[in-house]
This record gives C-alpha cells, structure tokens and sequence, in this order.
C-alpha cells in the first residue's frame, strides 16, 4: 500500500475493476478508503467487500427470522385471496361481504410486503411505510365496522397475523441497521487510510 491516501476516483477504479488486474494491497486499500469515505460508500455497496477485510459480516437478518415471515405472511395470503371475492377460511358467520372484501385488499398488501421482505431483506424499510399505513386503515376500518355491528371482535382477532407480519419486518430492520453500524473497535494498521 503506499503512504499517500487513495483517491475517491481511484479507489472506485480499483473496487469496480477485475480482481486480477490489481495487486491485493491496491484492493485493500481502496477497500479501506471506500469503508471511511462518505462519498465513496454511497456509491460502491462495500457490503460485500468491505465486510471481510474489516472483521464484520454483511447486514443480513437470520434465515430463521426470514423463514418465519415468509410463512406468516403465506398465511396471510391464504386467508386474504378467498376474503376478496366475499368467502371466508375462518368460521365466523357475522362478518359482512363489504368487511372481508376490503380486508383481502389490504390483507393481500400486507402479505406481499411480508413476503418481498422475507426475499428481499433490503427493502425492508420502504415495506415498514407501506406496512404501517395498510395496518392503520385495517385499524380504523374495523373499528367502525365493528361500532356498526358489521364483523364481530373474534374475526378481527384473525388481523394479529398483520402485527407479526409487522414485528418481524421491525425486527429484520433492527438487525439489520445493527450490524450495518460501524462499531468501535481497534481497527488494524494495514487497514489505515494513511
């Protein structure tokens, strides 16, 4: 490595060309300049590169967590399709048409937000908007159907699916800013921006 620091643009040229064309220490230190740059790291996803050279894995939720949405949010989808066109998987006989149609629609946008996050834990935040907006509606929406006598407590019951659909979606955004945050600790000197 030398002993001058590494430019934006050169780090960038080094990280984005073939691996052979380079020496390991021109690749450690472009890797070590991308990782404290702030230019740099918005630009190359270091994740992947970067993580092994410092220590740190990448920021991915555990499989099991990803599983359990997934499964969840299959469960969801399974209830929501036939609550579209009025039919219901759950025994209750005091639930209006009007009720289940609406809760398909947004049931059906509530297991997709589960189940792009179980495949794609990086669009986690955007699904959490989205998410909570949907959980909001469904909110008010049965508290006035059920004020107007239009679906009974029992069936809302069936909507806690969408508060595990929505902790595991805060919990893979938790880990996930977690282990993306540099911690404190003794860096190498071979990795030093010098």
């Amino acid at each position: 490595m030398s002993t001058t620091p590494m430019s934006c643009e050169r780090a960038l040229f080094i990280l984005m060309a073939d691996t052979a064309d380079h020496t390991r220490d021109e690749r450690v230190g472009a890797r070590s300049h991308a990782s404290r740059c702030p230019r740099c790291s918005s630009i190359y996803d270091s994740d992947e590169a970067v993580a092994p050279t410092i220590g740190r894995g990448p920021p991915e939720s555990p499989a099991s967590l990803r599983i359990g949405l997934a499964v969840v949010a299959a469960i969801q989808l399974v209830l929501a399709v036939p609550w579209l066109f009025g039919h219901s998987l759950v025994p209750d006989a005091h639930v209006e048409v009007s009720h289940l149609t609406r809760d398909g629609a947004l049931g059906l946008v509530i297991a997709g937000l589960g189940l792009v996050t179980a495949w794609r834990p990086r669009y986690v935040n955007s699904a959490m908007l989205i998410g909570l907006v949907v959980f909001a509606a469904q909110l008010v929406a049965g508290l006035v159907d059920h004020e107007a006598d239009a679906v009974t407590g029992s069936f809302e019951l069936i909507h806690l699916l969408v508060v595990v659909i929505l902790a595991s979606m805060f919990s893979i955004a938790f880990i996930r800013a977690r282990r993306a945050t540099p911690r404190a600790e003794r860096i190498s000197r071979a990795l030093r921006a010098r």
